[in-house]
This record gives C-alpha cells, sequence and structure tokens, in this order.
C-alpha cells in the first residue's frame, strides 16, 4: 500500500505561514506609515480601524461565500488580491499618490479579502490532514503554530522595515 502523500498539509502550512508572515507586517507597517507620516493618533487608529472592521465582518460573514467559491480557491484567490493591493499600496506611497483616503479604502479591501481567505483556511485544514493520514489534532496544531511563527516573525519584520516610509499627507 503506498504511503499518504503529506503535500497537501505541508502546502496548506507554508501556505498560512507566508499569509500570516504578510498581514501581520501590514498591521504593524501601515499605521505605522500613517503615524510617522501624520503624526495623528487619531488617523492611524482610523486606518487600523478600516483594515480591521471588514476583517472581522468577512470572517464572521464569509462562510457562504467560502461555501459558494471553494475553500482552496477563496484561500488562494483571497492572499493573493490582498498582496496585490498591499504592492499597490507600497507603489502609490513611493511615488506620492496615496492621499489618507484611499489607503483607508485599500486596506478596507485588503481586511475584507483576508477576512474570506482565512475562513476559507480554517476549512482546509480538516481536507489537508485527511489526505494525509496526519491526526487532525496534529494538523490543527501544526496549522496553529504557522499562524502564530507568522505573526512573531511578521512583526519583526514589519519593524525593521517601517522605519524608512514616509509619505505626504
Amino acid at each position: 500500500m503506498e504511503p499518504a502523500s503529506r503535500r497537501p498539509l505541508t502546502g496548506l502550512l507554508v501556505a498560512q505561514l507566508v499569509s500570516v508572515l504578510g498581514t501581520s507586517m501590514s498591521a504593524l507597517a501601515i499605521p505605522w506609515l500613517v503615524l510617522t507620516s501624520t503624526g495623528s493618533a487619531t488617523r492611524t487608529g482610523l486606518i487600523a480601524f478600516a483594515e480591521l472592521a471588514p476583517y472581522v465582518a468577512m470572517q464572521a460573514l464569509g462562510g457562504p461565500l467560502v461555501d459558494r467559491a471553494g475553500a482552496r480557491r477563496t484561500y488562494v484567490l483571497g492572499n493573493a488580491a490582498a498582496a496585490v493591493v498591499l504592492c499597490a499600496v507600497a507603489a502609490l506611497d513611493v511615488i506620492g499618490l496615496l492621499p489618507l483616503g484611499a489607503l483607508a479604502g485599500l486596506v478596507a479591501a485588503v481586511g475584507a479579502v483576508r477576512g474570506t481567505a482565512d475562513c476559507a483556511g480554517q476549512v482546509l485544514v480538516p481536507g489537508a490532514a485527511g489526505l494525509g493520514e496526519v491526526p487532525l489534532e496534529r494538523a490543527a496544531g501544526l496549522h496553529g503554530s504557522a499562524n502564530q511563527t507568522g505573526l512573531l516573525v511578521g512583526a519583526a519584520a514589519a519593524g525593521a522595515a517601517a522605519g524608512p516610509c514616509r509619505a505626504s499627507w
């Protein structure tokens, strides 16, 4: 009998690590960008809220969308869309074309697609565990570890990357 492949679970764990790494970096770097650019704690809080509110809403309400579109497709497309929008944020900031209102709209879009993608990611764990014949408890623990590692490393990387950022609001 051929041994079960753990590639689906490994791929999901790596994707989760990369996704959370980026999420953690942007969750710190973008508010830091606003604070260092404007000096306003209020504006900084508003930008953080603009990303977090749609994220939380889509975590709670994204289930039907994940069911219709498919968990894998939602996970991949949601994370890819977030990456593209965040690259646009960086590019627009560098060329000086990122007003605060546009930033709020872009991070709200990122929050919404990330919330949906993260909702889908949770759905993928049992299937990936089953394909690799890994106990669900172990797969869930590994998924949580990938998540926490991404948060830890992403926070440090954001601190290193956010320092030289400036905008002209």
